[in-house]
C-alpha cells in the first residue's frame, strides 16, 4: 500500500475512534500507532538575544521525520517562550500550512530580564516519550527594570566578574565573512561595505547541477557585540529528536491525535444533578460573527466530544450548547496540556559592566524605532471569506429592500416565504420551513436556526425582537444535516451591528475562550528612493533588523533581493535558513559592514 494512503488510512481510523462513541479508546485501536509518522519541529528566529520593545520573529518548519521533509500531518503548531521558573510567557498558535508557519512577539516591558526557552512542538509530537520538542535558548534584557539580579554577573574575591560572557570587539572592523554550510547555493552581496541607507542587493545564487528549489526564511540583523547564545541551524536541530518515531510513551492508552484539518476543541458533557456522563449526546459550537463557523459533534460513551475548527475565525470566543434541554447539563472543556518542562536546562547568560553603554545605546534606539512604528507599520494578510455552509442556495431577504415592521414574528409573516412560527403544546414558539415536496414527517423537524452566528435553540428569544435591527435573513428550504443532526431547512438572521451573541446569557450556554492562531503578516521593508526624497527620510532610521523575510520559496536558479541599511552602524549577519523540496537542510550566514 502506497505510504501516504496508509497514513491517512490509519489516521483516519484513530479519529473516527475517538470522534464516535461506538468505538471506544483502547489499546486495540491504536495498534498500528507506529505506522504513522511522527513529527519534529525547527523554528528559525532572527536573534537569541531580546531588548524590551524589540520583536522575536520565527519560521516554524514542520518536518515528517521518516522522510525528512516537511510535513503534511499537522495544521497547528504551538511555541511557548519558558523563564527559568517554567512559567509560560507566551504561547503562540500557529496555523501549519504544508508544514510552515509564521508568528512574532513583541518584548513587553513587564518582562523580566532572564534567560527563557523558545519551544515548538505539535499536539502528534506530545505522544513520543522524553523531551520530544524543538528547544532553543532565548535571554531578554531589560534595561527598564531595577533589579537585574537573575542575568546580573558575580564578582570573585579578585573583584572579577565569574562569566564566560567576554566583549566582542568586533564592530566596524573586518571584511564581510562567510560561513556557508552547504554546496549548490550561495549568498552573494553586491559589495561588502556599506554606507547608512544604502541599498544592498543580496543575490540567491543556485551553483552546480543540485536542485536547490524550496522553502527558505532569511534575516538580516545587527550582530551583537557579546556573546549571546548558540541558535540551532536546519543543520543541527535534529540532534534535539533522539527518539525517532516509534518510541511511544508508556502505559498510555490513548494518544493525542494529530490535528490533521485544523484546531482541536474537546470537553466533557456531565448531568447536573448526577455528574453522570452523557453519552450520545449532540453538541453544538458557534464561532459568531459574520463570517462564522457552526459545528455538532456527539459525545463517546465517556462523555467527550471533539471539534475541528478547520477554517479561520475572527472573534476569540465561541459558544457550546447540548441540544435538546441544555439546562440539564454541564459542559467542561479539556484545557490543553503543555510538554513536560522538568528536564529544561538554560543557559546562563550574565551581564557586566563593560556592557552598560552597548544597552543604553541599543536601548535609545529601541526607543526611538518604537515611536515611530506608525508610520512604518507591518500588515496583515487578508483572512481567507468563509461562506456559508448553505452559499448560493435557498432565498435572501434583505429587509432594507422591503416595508419595515416591528417583530421578526410580523417580518415572517408579511415579508419571508415558505417559513412562519408555530406555538407547540407547551406555549413554546417554534419556527418552521416548508420543504420543497413536503411530506408529513418534514413538519415535525424543526429547523436550524442562527442568529449571527449562534444556533439558537431557544426561538422564543426572538419572536420579539425588533426587526430593525436585522439586516438579511437567510432561507434555505432544503433538509439540511449537520454533524448527525437533521434539520428541515435553515433561517440565518444577520443584524445590523453582527453582535447579537454579545447578549446572550442563556442557562446551558457556555461561553469558551478560543484562542486563534497568529495572524500572517507582511513585515514592513524601509525604501530610500535615491531619485527622489522618500515620505521617511528624515525620520531617525536605527532599525536592528534590517531585513527579515519568513516566507521565501526558491523555484528559479537564482533570485535578487533588496534592503537598504539604516543609520545604526556595525556588523550585519544575513541568514538563509531553510529545506530544499527533497528534504535537505540549508544553512547559510554572511556577513556585511555598515559604515
Amino acid at each position: 500500500m502506497n505510504k501516504h494512503v496508509l497514513l491517512y488510512v490509519v489516521v483516519f481510523f484513530i479519529y473516527q475512534s475517538i470522534l464516535y462513541p461506538q468505538s471506544a479508546m483502547v489499546n486495540k485501536d491504536i495498534i498500528k500507532y507506529t505506522e504513522i509518522p511522527q513529527e519534529n519541529i525547527f523554528v528559525h528566529h532572527n536573534t537569541s538575544l531580546l531588548f524590551t520593545g524589540e520583536y522575536l520573529y520565527y519560521r516554524v518548519y514542520c518536518i515528517n521525520s521518516k522522510v525528512n521533509n516537511l510535513s503534511d500531518i499537522s495544521k497547528i503548531a504551538y511555541l511557548e517562550l519558558i523563564g527559568e521558573d517554567k512559567k509560560t510567557v507566551f504561547k503562540h498558535k500557529i496555523r501549519l500550512e504544508n508544514g510552515l508557519g509564521q508568528g512574532d512577539f513583541f518584548v513587553p516591558v513587564n518582562i523580566e530580564s532572564g534567560n527563557y526557552k523558545l519551544i515548538g512542538y505539535t499536539e502528534w509530537m506530545k505522544n513520543v516519550k522524553g523531551d520530544h520538542f524543538f528547544q532553543s535558548d532565548i535571554s531578554i534584557i531589560n534595561p527598564y527594570q531595577s533589579n537585574q539580579k537573575s542575568i546580573r554577573a558575580e564578582v570573585n574575591e579578585l573583584g572579577e566578574y565569574i562569566t564566560n560572557i567576554q566583549i566582542a570587539q568586533k564592530e566596524k572592523k573586518g571584511e564581510a565573512s562567510s560561513r556557508n554550510t552547504v554546496t549548490g547555493l550561495v549568498l552573494m552581496t553586491s559589495q561588502k561595505k556599506f554606507t547608512k541607507r544604502e541599498k544592498v542587493s543580496l543575490q540567491l545564487k543556485k551553483t552546480g547541477n543540485t536542485a536547490m528549489s524550496g522553502n527558505y526564511s532569511l534575516s538580516v540583523r545587527k550582530e551583537d557585540t557579546i556573546e549571546t547564545p548558540t541558535m540551532h541551524t536546519t543543520g543541527t536541530y535534529s540532534s534535539l529528536f533522539k527518539n525517532g518515531n516509534t518510541k511511544r510513551k508508556t502505559g498510555d492508552s490513548k494518544i493525542n491525535i494529530p490535528e490533521l484539518r485544523g484546531a482541536l476543541i474537546s470537553g466533557k458533557v456531565t448531568v447536573k444533578k448526577s455528574g453522570v456522563v452523557a453519552a450520545n449526546k449532540k453538541v453544538a459550537i458557534s464561532i459568531p460573527g459574520k463570517e462564522y463557523g457552526l459545528k455538532i459533534a456527539t459525545t463517546n460513551e465517556e462523555g467527550i466530544f471533539y471539534f475541528n475548527v478547520d477554517k479561520e475565525y475572527i472573534e476569540t470566543n465561541a459558544f457550546v450548547q447540548v441540544l435538546g434541554n441544555k439546562e440539564q447539563y454541564r459542559i467542561t472543556l479539556n484545557k490543553a496540556i503543555s510538554p513536560d518542562y522538568t528536564n529544561l536546562k538554560f543557559n546562563k547568560f550574565k551581564i557586566t559592566p563593560a556592557m552598560k553603554d552597548m544597552i543604553v545605546e541599543r536601548s535609545v534606539y529601541n526607543q526611538i524605532r518604537n515611536g515611530y512604528f506608525s508610520v512604518k507599520p507591518d500588515t496583515l494578510e487578508p483572512v481567507k471569506k468563509i461562506h456559508p455552509f448553505y452559499e448560493k442556495k435557498g432565498m435572501v431577504y434583505n429587509l432594507d429592500d422591503y416595508t419595515r415592521f416591528p417583530t421578526i414574528r410580523e417580518t415572517l409573516i408579511e415579508i419571508v416565504d415558505n417559513a412562519w412560527i408555530k406555538k407547540n403544546k407547551n406555549g413554546e414558539y417554534t419556527f418552521q420551513v416548508r420543504a420543497y415536496n413536503p411530506t408529513y414527517d418534514d413538519y415535525g423537524i424543526l429547523p436550524l436556526v442562527i442568529i449571527d452566528g449562534v444556533l439558537l435553540q431557544d426561538h422564543d428569544d426572538i419572536v420579539e425582537y425588533n426587526a430593525k435591527k436585522v439586516q438579511k435573513i437567510h432561507l434555505l428550504r432544503d433538509r439540511y444535516f449537520l454533524g448527525s443532526q437533521i434539520f428541515q431547512g435553515v433561517i440565518d438572521i444577520e443584524t445590523i451591528d453582527g453582535e447579537y451573541y454579545t447578549s446572550i446569557m442563556k442557562e446551558g450556554v457556555f461561553t469558551i475562550e478560543l484562542p486563534k492562531p497568529l495572524p500572517v503578516k507582511r513585515y514592513y521593508r524601509e525604501h530610500y528612493n535615491e531619485i527622489s526624497k522618500s515620505t521617511t527620510d528624515h525620520i531617525p532610521d536605527f532599525r536592528h533588523q534590517l531585513l527579515w523575510m519568513p516566507n521565501i520559496k526558491l523555484n528559479e536558479e537564482e533570485m535578487t533581493i533588496d534592503f537598504f541599511t539604516s543609520d545604526n552602524t556595525g556588523n550585519y549577519e544575513i541568514c538563509l535558513e531553510g529545506f530544499t523540496k527533497e528534504g535537505k537542510p540549508i544553512s547559510i550566514k554572511e556577513t556585511i559592514l555598515v559604515e
